[in-house]
């Protein structure tokens, strides 16, 4: 069965699925946003008051925490650009902008590039969300080799051209422009009142963390499978223990296979809607439908797939 036919089949059973209210929307924005703050301030608290090595190794447990925090608020900016994180258009459209602003980028160009991703998978003419990354070869079969470089590929910065950027263009209205600037303006005024906080805690996580978790998702999600010519074939899931997936899938988003098939469905369903295709055998008997955790030698087989 290919992924048309799945869609055909399954398409039923995801229409018109449940999506949150522009308050409960707000409440997670809200959230998220809240566990950054915390986390500086934490952070700054255990800088200025101890120099042990609980708190160092406080400080750095931190500094990756807001890291996922902030692709917690991209993955808003995601479901946004499908219109699924609430229910109305508008208010997606105004989330995204928003969240987008937060992380200095601009909702309008995300949307598109994100959108063609989806029409054009592994076509780095047409899919442009991947074109930008050709040169990091996502499409490589993943062998022991390809794997390492893949690890090893943020720690050495190399991902940083493709990942790295501000967008202070027009595209998302100058309101949005202005949020931009004002961020930008109240880090370099809190930065130079709290110059160790300012680096550690608020440029490290954006520029190096949030970046390299970006890079390391999108070979989870995509790499040694981008060549593929059948959706269903063309990204992967990932099994991870709960506390795992709140912390780096903060929404849902290691169920990127039933994302590619179903885009319609909200992130706080796909986890359902996961265990309801596997009662498909073309679904369930693939590996990249739900593989294993990274130490299973699964993890070495994505370019196998099992017979039907």
């Amino acid at each position: 069965m290919s992924a048309i036919e799945l869609r055909h089949k399954f398409a039923r059973n995801f229409v018109g699925m449940e999506k949150q209210g522009r308050l409960a929307a707000v409440a997670v924005v809200a959230s998220f946003i809240l566990q950054i703050s915390l986390a500086v301030l934490t952070g700054q608290y255990l800088m200025e008051n101890t120099s042990s090595a609980v708190a160092i190794a406080g400080v750095f447990l931190l500094i990756i925490f807001i890291g996922t925090r902030m692709r917690a608020l991209n993955n808003i900016i995601h479901e946004c650009s499908h219109a699924t994180f609430t229910k109305k258009r508008s208010d997606n459209v105004l989330i995204g902008k928003f969240c987008a602003s937060l992380l200095l980028k601009s909702f309008e160009d995300f949307r598109k590039e994100h959108l063609s991703h989806h029409a054009h998978l592994g076509d780095y003419e047409h899919d442009l969300d991947l074109k930008g990354l050709q040169d990091l070869r996502l499409e490589d079969p993943l062998t022991p080799r390809v794997i390492f470089r893949h690890i090893f590929t943020p720690l050495m910065g190399k991902h940083l051209p493709y990942y790295l950027g501000t967008n202070l263009s027009l595209r998302d209205g100058l309101p949005f422009l202005l949020f931009r600037v004002l961020l930008i303006v109240a880090f370099i005024w809190f930065t130079l009142l709290n110059p160790m906080a300012g680096l550690f805690l608020i440029l490290v996580p954006f520029a190096f963390v949030f970046p390299a978790i970006n890079y390391w998702v999108d070979c989870i999600d995509h790499a040694g499978l981008t060549q593929a010519t059948d959706d269903l074939d063309a990204s992967r899931n990932v099994a991870v223990p709960p506390l795992v997936r709140w912390l780096f899938f903060p929404r849902n988003d290691c169920y990127h296979l039933v994302h590619h098939l179903f885009p319609q469905i909200p992130a706080t369903h796909l986890p359902n809607s996961h265990t309801t295709l596997t009662g498909e055998h073309c679904y369930a008997t693939r590996t990249n439908a739900a593989i294993a955790l990274p130490s299973d030698k699964t993890v070495l087989e994505q370019g196998t797939i099992p017979a039907e």
